[in-house]
Order: C-alpha cells, then structure tokens, then sequence
C-alpha cells in the first residue's frame, strides 16, 4: 500500500469509530500495524518539496494525531497522548481548529507558534493546483498526476476550517480527480471515496448557488462509472437526475454547458443500453448535439464531443430522420476526432474502438472488405493505446474481438478467430467475477467459439461455448436484455447438438430474463421492440421442452414467454383476493400503482405538455411507479402462500382452461412441431409432419396471396392448398388423437375446441383446414373439415381464456340488453363499403334501442365513449393489419383511426359480444406473432366475453348475409352461445357459395 492507500485506510477507520465507538477499531493489532505504517511513510525531517508534499505530511499528521488522541480518550495510555500531541504539533501552525481544545490550550502556554489556519483564498489556492493537475493527466494520460491533485484536495478540505463552498469545491474536485484516477487505473476503492467525497461537499453548497452545477456535472460522472462497475440501474437514474440538473439549468452561456451536455448524453445512452427506452437515446442524441454545435473547432474538449456523438449515433435502434447514411456520418465524425487528437491522448482508444464499430458497421450494409480491413486495424491500435490497468481495456479488448470474428467469416481465416477467442479471454480475465461486463464478455466469448466449432467441427469448442453463455447469462449485475441473448444462445447450441436438458434449462432463463426485459417502466413501443429482438424464443422452448419428455413444462413455458404484454395489461384486470386477505394495505398500493400505470400516456403526442420535457415527466414518473411495483410484488410475494403472485402460472393451474373442451396449442421449431392437447386429463404432445422453414414459406405465400392487389383466383388457389395441406399435416391429426373423427349433426350441438396457436401458425385459418370442399349441392363428400367435426373458438394465450370464464358469467342475451351499432357505409380516403349500411339498418330493426353511430358521429372519442356504456357492439366498417407493427391494428372511423391501444386501455365489466364487421380485426402481426395482437383480443381484453373478428379483408357483401346470420342464432329461438352461432352460420353460408372460401374462412370467433 502507498501512503495513499494507508492514509484513506486509516479514514476509513477512524469514521467507522467515530459512527459506532467500537474500542476495537482503535486496539486491534490491525489498527497500531496501521499507524507505523503510516507512520514511517513520511520523512518527518525532510524538508517539504512542494504544496503536494506539505499536504501528504499534513494529511498523515492529522490522521496519526487523531488516531492516538482517540486511543488516549479511551484508556489514558500516556505514550498515545505524547503521539497525538507531537503530531498536533505539527498540525496545529496550519489548521488550529483540528486540534482538541485541551491541547490548545497548552501549546498556547508552551509560547510556541500561533495556531492557524488556511484562508478561504489560500485554500482555494490549492484545489485550483489539484485542478491543473488533473487536467494535464487529462491531456497526457499520466495518473500519477493524480496523486499529488488527491492529496492537494484533501490538505484543502481539511486546513480549512468552514464547511463552506471553499471546502465543497475541495470534496468535489477530490471526487472528480478520484473518478478519473478509477478510469485510468481501475482502482475500485478510487470509485469508491469518490462517490463519498462527492455526496460530502455537495451538502455544504447552498441551494440555487451556481456551483452546484458544477457538482451536478461531477456527481453524475462519478455515478456513471459506479454503474458501470456495479449495474444498479440506480445508480444511473441518479446520475441522469444530477447531470439534467446541470445540463437544464446551466445559463446557455456557462462555459461548461457543453461539457454539462456531454456527460447527460454519456448517461442516457448507457440507460439506453441497460433498458432499451428510446426515449432516453433520443434525449442522448439532441443533448450531444448541442454540445458539439456549440463547441468551438479548436475547443481542446470538441474530440471527446465529437466522439460521444458517433457514439450516440452508432446506437440509435433504428434509422436517422432524414438520414440514410448513419454509418457514413458516425465514420466521417470519428475521423474527424481522431485527427483532432494528439498520440498519447487518452480519448484515442476511445475514439478507435468506436470507429473500428462504426466501419463494420458499413461493411455489413456495403461488403465493401476496405472497410473491415480498417476496422480491424483500428481495434488493433485502439487495444495497443490502452493500458493494463484501465478500465476500459476489456471493453477494447471486445471490440477487437467483433472485428476479428467478422474479418474470419468473410476472408475464411481461422488465425483471426482464434486471435479474436484470445482476446476475449484477456477480457474476460480482467473482470471480476461480479462486474455486469463479464455477460457481454463471455457472450461473445462463447458465440466466437460456436463459430470455431461450425468451422472445424470439434465438439470440444461447442461444449466450452455453451459452459460460458450458460455463465454469461447468469451474471446478475448484468441488464436483463444481455443475459436474455446469452442463455437464448445456449440454449440453441444446446439443442442443436441434442442436448434438450441443458436447452431447457437456458431458454426457460431467457424467458425469465425476457420478461424482465420488458418491464412496466417501458413505452409500449420499447416493449414491443425488445421482444421482436427474440423471434421464435417462446415456440423453441416449448419445443425442446417436448423433446426432452417435459409437455407440462412446455405449456408452462408457452404461457410464460407468449403475450407478455397482455400479462401485464391483465394484472389490473384481475382480482388481487389472495394478497387482499392478509395484507390489504399492500393490495391497495399495488391497484394503485396499477392504476396508475394504466393511465399514463404512451405516446409522444399524449403527454401532459405536448413536448420532450412533457415526455420525459411522464416516462420518469412510468419507471418510478413500475419499480413502486417491483418492491409491493416483492413485498407480496415473501407473504406465505403468495409466492406465486401475478407470475406465469403453473401447469396445474393453467390445465382448468381445458374444463369446456380441449385447447391446442400448436408449436412451430426448428428442434420439432408438435401439437399439445391439453385436456381435463393433462396434456400430451402430438408430432407433426410439418417443417418450420416449409410453414414459413406457406405464412409467405398466403400472406401474399391475401395482400392487396393480388388477384382473387390466385389468392382462392394459394388458400385452398393451405386449408388442405393444414388438414393433412395439422388440423387433422388433431382431431383425429382427440377422438373428434365424426360429422355433427345438422342440429346438434357440436364439441367445443379452441385452438391456441404459437408462432408462425397464428397467421394460418386452421379453423377452416379440410379436404375437399363440400359439393355445391350442400352435400359434403365427406367429413374433411374441422367444421364439419368441431366448433372451434381461439384464444391468444390460456390466461387470457381463464381470465374471461372467471370475470365472465354468462352474458344477458343481446335481445335484453344495450347495444351499439358502429356503421361506416362511407368512411373518408377509403372505398365505400354500401351493404355495411343495410347490415347495421338491419341490425338495428333487431334491436331498436341500440346507440346506433354513423357517419360524421362516428369519431374515435364518441365510439370509445359508447364502448363505455353498451353490453355488446357490432361494427361494419374499414379495418386494417400492420404485420409489421401489429399495435398499428384499426377500425377506420370519420376522423380516422380508431386504434386497438385506444381499444386495449378500456376496462369494461359485464359486456358481452363484440362483432367486428371488419378486415384484419384478428390478424396478428408476422413480427410479434407471440403477443396476441390483435383487435379481437383488444377488445376482449378490454372486457367483451366474446369476439367475431376476421383473418384477412372480407367481402363487403358477404360479411352483411354472415353478420344477419349469426344475429339470427344469438337471438333465437333457440338462442345460442356467440361460438356456436357463428359455427353454424358459417356452415350456412358455406353450403350455400362453397367456392367462396375466400369470403367464408376468416371468421373465427375469440372467447370462452
């Protein structure tokens, strides 16, 4: 230990005593080991060389003085008292007032020197040498620079004897020579007393002084850098308060406003990076914008602006507004800083690193190989710049590491990945074993040797590949997101060399880190975005689960990683009666918070000023509450009995959605399709001849078949083939396990079934499936068809189907309750659409006290507003799919959309049914085909038992005469249930246009 070391550890001693009074911090042997130490670390009869060397003596001396002044105190051992008072002494001509009263007294009667004390000008004096040091070990890299700025500081803070600015200008320049000596050396404890020191000197600044600022700046620096190390999300929050504090409030002439700017940017980008909120990278981006406008070009800080820039820059999720040429703008900005910067400066390897990203970046949307030829050289000198000891040499090390991997593949150069393999393992090395670091080290570290194992085939590297993904996802300081991506890895290698324990284990942990992901204190489109990041997660857990004898378990896994968004709009809907018994106060908090969370807008417009600041309110107060709701769940769920509160059920609970009829899930991997029939005695998986890249390609071809423009024979001939081909392959080895190899009678009531399909299977009409299509006459050839044998329902998961049978009875019929009629015969900028007048007059001759809303009435607030108050709806009217972006799912009104999120925030209790006259309204999307999204949904989730909606755009015509049908059954006699009526009015129209399966098929009913 250098005399640093031992003087912060005496510090350290001497303030744990002065808290806890524990003799023993003082007495141990530990403690006198200590002060010799400290003791002969100092030349006491040297002369003082300079301000650095008086205050290291000074500060030795008033930690030795105070250490045997205490163990005086203590026991009166004398040698302790002449100790303390020889280095008093010595202390006492500089800073009286650290002297105990008693001893002053007697050096006054001694006759020797006066006590004194630093003035406010001489103590300033030297934190402004502390300053000038820091900034040439800034400008040079040195960080022994940094020990004289420490102890120049200290002697500051404390000769002097206010606790006033003067001496919190002293705490916080030690806070931020602290900070950056932990970046160049890596020295934790550095962090540590940084942060301390930092908190200490921002309680002596008043409120409104104009310094603060500037503690702001260097609290929020400091705090990024514990957040790096520690991954507490925490941490970073404070260091976004504390940096907007100083970035927002600075006078836009402050000559460090800029510098302010620069380091929000640093922190929002970082907050980016842990939860994926868009938001805080769009705040990152215009703050360092501003920062380099406003930064002149022979500014000695504009590299490092420039640098933070492209890296805000190279991390935006998507593309620039107006830009095409990210990539080009993030190299062009990188260049132009490294030409600004002089060898030796210690922003260089930054600024390498970042380019080495940003020219393979290019090189994957160019080909062009000069690029990766660049790249790797920059991550070769970037590496070469940093040294052992700083902290961002693993970081380096990575992107060394990227830029090999990627120089292998396309050259086919097997010493460059085994040099990238090596790199990593250096990185890896240099991390300790609980820094949030090692997942993305490790991650790459395993991804690098799967890479060399497809190369060469040996098994060794494949296993090592799994050990550290497997490891790399269980680093818990690391954001959930890496962890996800690391054990969805391993659990893809696993399976694919057949080990289906081992996969098993790894997805069910990307699961679980995938809904940590994907948490409340998200916009919607964050959350949507990071789960489009795991195609195919949810259906291949499922499906190695099967593989490894586990069907229970895939229907737990299905139910835990599908609609996850739907989960959490579920938690509010669903009766809190078990925390509510024991804990009432907690039930109360959490439907609160809840509530909360409900209401709060989601998008940029609906925020409560209309602006960015609005908007950032707004998301502060959405993470706030949604870690408010952390901490009750947590709270609940230690209560007996409660463990699994609010959490994806279990299989026994999740089996009582079978209680009405069997439900079939049906899952689409690469490691296996397979049906699982859940029924009242269980569940088991049923093989399917189906290959998921041959389902993939018919998802491609109906969809495209169905697609606007397309030609009606074509799209008739490309659904037929689907239906039979579902019926050969699907649908009717299904039926056929579940014993359903009948026709039904023409007036029986036919068995229930719902289907509850995952993956690409949520696009396909396996309501429909069957081979051949009835004969004109009416009279089917034979019973090919799953209407023909079953009549079947949908459900977007098996939560969603208990939830509606459990807050649901049984609805009024429509001929004694309020409905609403929702008609757009002629709707603005889209075809009229005549026969959805006649099939709403009609409607309404049936029911003559329906709300009936048409034409220029027929607005998005005034529908929604009636939603409010009617028992079952009916629309006829435009509606349109975004297979893309699901959530963009609408009913076309006078004034435009009605949204499926204007629909999914409604809370209804006790409507019934819902016909949605419509194009698309069941239509999921191919991106998030796992989330349920759909109008149908929406609006069972807003609380209608019961849904009609529609796969693909249907006839106008057509959906009038299936509309009047199913009405017919729902009003009787004999009256029926909403699936039943539209079973059998489907079969209707069916026998009657059996060629028009274009127009009959995508009716599906969703509900219970």
């Amino acid at each position: 230990m250098n005399t640093e070391d031992l003087t912060f550890a005496m510090e350290d001693r001497l303030d744990a005593f002065s808290t806890g009074g524990d003799p023993a911090l003082l007495r141990e042997p530990e403690a006198r080991l200590l002060a010799d130490r400290l003791h002969h670390a100092v030349d006491w009869f040297a002369p003082r060389t300079g301000p650095a060397d008086t205050a290291r003596a000074f500060n030795v001396a008033v930690l030795l003085a105070t250490f045997h002044w205490y163990r005086f105190q203590q026991d009166g051992t004398r040698a302790d008292a002449e100790r303390a008072a020889l280095f008093f002494k010595l202390v006492h001509p500089v800073a009286a007032h650290c002297v105990p009263a008693v001893l002053l007294e007697a050096f006054a009667g001694q006759g020797g020197r006066p006590g004194g004390a630093l003035t406010a000008t001489e103590a300033a004096a030297y934190t402004a040498l502390a300053v000038n040091l820091l900034k040439d070990a800034e400008a040079n890299g040195d960080p022994r620079l940094l020990d004289d700025a420490v102890e120049l500081c200290l002697f500051a803070a404390r000769a002097h004897p206010e606790q006033d600015l003067v001496q919190a200008e002293a705490l916080v320049t030690l806070g931020n020579v602290l900070t950056r000596r932990y970046e160049y050396t890596g020295d934790p404890d550095s962090l540590t007393r940084a942060c301390t020191v930092t908190v200490k000197g921002g309680q002596r600044i008043p409120e409104g002084h104009p310094y603060r600022l500037t503690l702001c700046s260097g609290l929020g620096h400091t705090a990024i850098r514990v957040y790096e190390r520690g991954g507490d999300p925490g941490t970073l929050d404070l260091a976004i308060r504390a940096l907007r504090e100083a970035a927002y409030e600075a006078p836009r002439d402050h000559p460090h406003r800029a510098a302010f700017l620069t380091n929000l940017a640093s922190a929002l980008s970082r907050h980016y990076a842990h939860t994926g909120r868009t938001e805080a990278l769009d705040e990152a981006l215009e703050a360092q914008f501003e920062a380099a406008r406003t930064t002149p070009r022979d500014h000695p800080d504009l590299p490092s602006r420039l640098v933070n820039l492209a890296a805000a820059l190279e991390s935006h999720p998507g593309p620039l507004p107006g830009r095409t040429d990210g990539d080009d703008l993030v190299v062009t900005l990188l260049r132009d800083a490294l030409s600004l910067l002089t060898e030796g400066h210690p922003d260089r390897p930054g600024c390498l690193y970042l380019l080495a990203g940003a020219l393979l970046a290019r090189f994957t949307r160019t080909r062009d190989p000069r690029d990766l030829l660049d790249a790797v050289e920059a991550a070769r000198t970037a590496v070469g710049t940093v040294p052992a000891g700083d902290h961002r040499r693993p970081r380096t090390l990575r992107g060394l590491a990227r830029s090999l991997r990627e120089y292998a593949g396309h050259f086919a150069a097997p010493d460059a990945l085994a040099e990238a393999i090596g790199a990593l393992r250096e990185a890896e090395a240099l991390l300790p074993a609980d820094h949030p670091e090692r997942t993305e080290t490790l991650s790459a570290l395993g991804f690098a040797l799967a890479e060399r194992h497809t190369a060469t085939g040996d098994p060794a590297d494949r296993e090592r590949a799994v050990h550290h993904l497997r490891e790399a996802s269980s680093v818990p300081s690391a954001p959930a997101r890496a962890r996800a991506r690391a054990a969805a890895g391993a659990g893809h290698l696993a399976a694919d060399a057949g080990d289906f324990t081992t996969a098993l284990g790894s997805f069910a942990l990307a699961l679980e880190q995938l809904e940590l992901t994907v948490w409340r204190g998200l916009e919607r489109d964050d959350r949507e975005r990071l789960i489009a990041e795991y195609p195919g997660l949810v259906p291949h857990a499922a499906a190695v689960a099967v593989r490894a004898g586990k069907p229970e378990r895939a229907v737990e896994l299905l139910e835990q990683g599908r609609g996850i968004l739907l989960a959490q709009s579920l938690e509010n809907r669903t009766e809190h009666t078990g925390p509510r018994a024991v804990a009432p106060e907690l039930a109360d908090s959490l439907r609160r918070v809840l509530d909360e969370l409900d209401r709060l807008p989601e998008a940029p417009h609906a925020t409560a000023a209309g602006d960015a600041r609005g908007r950032r309110h707004v998301n502060e107060r959405r993470v706030a509450l949604a870690r408010r709701r952390e901490e009750l769940l947590a709270a609940i769920r230690a209560l007996p009995g409660l463990s699994g509160f609010l959490r994806a059920p279990s299989f026994a609970t999740l089996r009582a959605a079978a209680d009405d009829g069997p439900v079939v899930l049906l899952v689409p991997s690469r490691y296996g399709c397979s049906a699982l029939l859940l029924t009242g005695e269980g569940v088991r998986a049923l093989p399917l001849d189906v290959d998921d890249s041959a389902l993939g390609a018919r998802v491609l071809a109906l969809t495209g078949a169905l697609g606007a423009g397309g030609s009606p024979l074509t799209a008739r001939r490309v659904l037929v083939e689907t239906l039979s081909w579902l019926w050969d392959t699907v649908a009717g080895p299904v039926l056929a396990a579940l014993g359903h190899t009948g026709r039904i009678a023409p007036d029986a009531r036919g068995p229930r079934l719902w289907w509850c399909p995952t993956g690409l299977f949520t696009l396909l009409p396996v309501h429909a499936a069957g081979r051949p299509l009835p004969a004109g006459d009416g009279t089917p050839r034979h019973t090919d068809t799953v209407p023909d044998r079953v009549v079947s329902s949908y459900a977007p998961t098996l939560r969603a189907l208990l939830h509606a049978r459990e807050r649901h009875g049984r609805p009024a019929p429509a001929a004694h309750a309020r409905g609403l009629i929702v008609a757009m015969p002629a709707t603005p900028g889209r075809p009229d659409l005549p026969a959805a007048g006649e099939e709403a007059r009609a409607l309404r001759r049936r029911h003559p006290d329906a709300e009936f809303v048409t034409g220029p009435a027929a607005t998005a607030p005034a529908v929604l507003d009636a939603l409010t108050r009617c028992s079952w709806a009916h629309f006829a009217c435009h509606g349109a799919q975004d297979l893309a972006r699901p959530s963009r799912g609408a009913l076309f009104l006078h004034d435009g959309p009605l949204s499926l999120r204007d629909i999914a925030g409604l809370r209804r209790t006790g409507a019934g049914f819902a016909f949605l006259s419509a194009c698309e309204t069941h239509r999921g999307g191919i991106v998030l085909a796992d989330e349920a999204i759909t109008f149908a949904t929406a609006l069972q989730l807003a609380g209608f038992r019961d849904v009609v909606g529609t796969l693909w755009s249907i006839d106008d015509a057509f959906a009038a005469t299936v509309a009047g049908l199913v009405h017919d059954r729902l009003a009787g006699p004999p009256r029926t249930d909403p699936a039943a009526a539209l079973h059998t009015a489907l079969r209707t129209v069916r026998e009657r246009r059996p060629e028009a399966v274009l127009s009959w098929a995508p009716y599906v009913h969703v509900g219970p």
